[in-house]
């Protein structure tokens, strides 16, 4: 008698749901930029050693490993996202490795899916500065492909 009363109420609760109400898994996300790093002398894709990715102003480690390629989140309502870039990091010593500032210029469009989704984001990257300390690491950027609408593709080449 319980189980037909629990299966009563699941089915009441699934059947009266709008489609609205639901997100399915098969709803695109907001795509993250998609970053693969080369060497500037041969052309081939290049491992960063113990590389460390923070936003700016942001104490949180994004990211911190060995690695040819990355994808970083961009803001949604911002047009410019900044990163710091650190070659060679160390744990637990500090100004370790090689920092570089990396802004991010773009343009954002956010397309509502429904109200249980809310919205994503596409982005049109306009440029990609390294910021230039004498020291840097990062020799140039390249944009492969300006509209960031998913993470199928390089959007951006870093050579160092």
């Amino acid at each position: 008698m319980k189980k037909s009363i629990i299966l009563f109420f699941i089915s009441c609760i699934i059947f009266s749901c709008e489609p609205d109400d639901i997100c399915l898994s098969s709803i695109p996300d907001t795509p993250k930029l998609v970053i693969v790093f080369y060497d500037e002398s041969s052309g081939l894709r290049k491992e960063v050693a113990n590389l460390k990715i923070q936003g700016s102003n942001n104490e949180k480690i994004y990211q911190f490993k060995t690695t040819d390629s990355i994808a970083v989140p961009l803001k949604n309502l911002e047009k410019i996202t900044s990163y710091s870039f650190v070659k060679d990091f160390k744990e637990n010593v500090d100004n370790s490795g090689n920092n570089d500032n990396i802004l991010i210029n773009y343009q954002y469009n956010h397309i509502y899916i429904s109200r249980a989704c809310g919205y994503f984001s596409n982005y049109d990257l306009n440029q990609i500065v390294i910021e230039n300390d004498n020291l840097n690491w990062i020799i140039k950027s390249e944009i492969m492909n300006s509209a960031v609408k998913d993470e199928k593709v390089i959007h951006v080449k870093i050579f160092h």
